[in-house]
């Protein structure tokens, strides 16, 4: 029924899903730590998964017009399950509000990072299958997830040598 190959349109739905759960995790994080720094890289991350989100949308309006195919499928439950999945244990996990606040910091950390690892890589996948202006604000996206990495990573380190 579901196919291992995606077109760009299940992609960016993909690409929305991702950016709305990390928003919902780092603004959710950014509240609950007590870590000066740590509130800053978090509300700083959220407002950046936000405007992921804009742009991904913003992209997935533009192809629909450009593509005149029927993308309504997507909003089938059933596929918008699968798509949702398939995020939900690749990048970025669900994470009702209470899970979220329960993490501890490392975990909050180790999952930010290999969310954005995750993310890395989708949007790479991306690429090939878009026009060059899109593959632009591709670059530019993965640019920004890399320095989200490259963040995490270093606070994840202070934090380890703190405790």
């Amino acid at each position: 029924m579901f196919k291992s190959n995606f077109n760009v349109m299940e992609m960016l739905e993909m690409a929305k899903e991702i950016e709305k759960r990390g928003y919902k995790l780092y603004s959710t994080q950014a509240k609950r730590t007590d870590n000066i720094k740590l509130e800053k890289i978090f509300n700083k991350l959220a407002a950046d998964e936000k405007n992921h989100y804009n742009t991904f949308d913003k992209l997935e309006k533009e192809y629909e017009k450009m593509d005149k195919k029927d993308y309504s499928y997507l909003e089938d439950v059933e596929v918008n399950d699968y798509l949702k999945s398939l995020v939900e244990y690749e990048v970025f996990p669900k994470g009702e509000q209470e899970e979220l606040i329960e993490m501890e910091i490392e975990e909050v950390l180790n999952t930010a990072i290999k969310s954005e690892k995750d993310s890395i890589l989708l949007y790479q996948e991306l690429i090939p299958y878009n026009n060059e202006q899109t593959k632009e604000v591709l670059n530019k996206l993965i640019e920004e997830e890399k320095d989200h990495y490259v963040k995490l990573i270093s606070f994840k380190n202070e934090y380890e040598d703190v405790n």
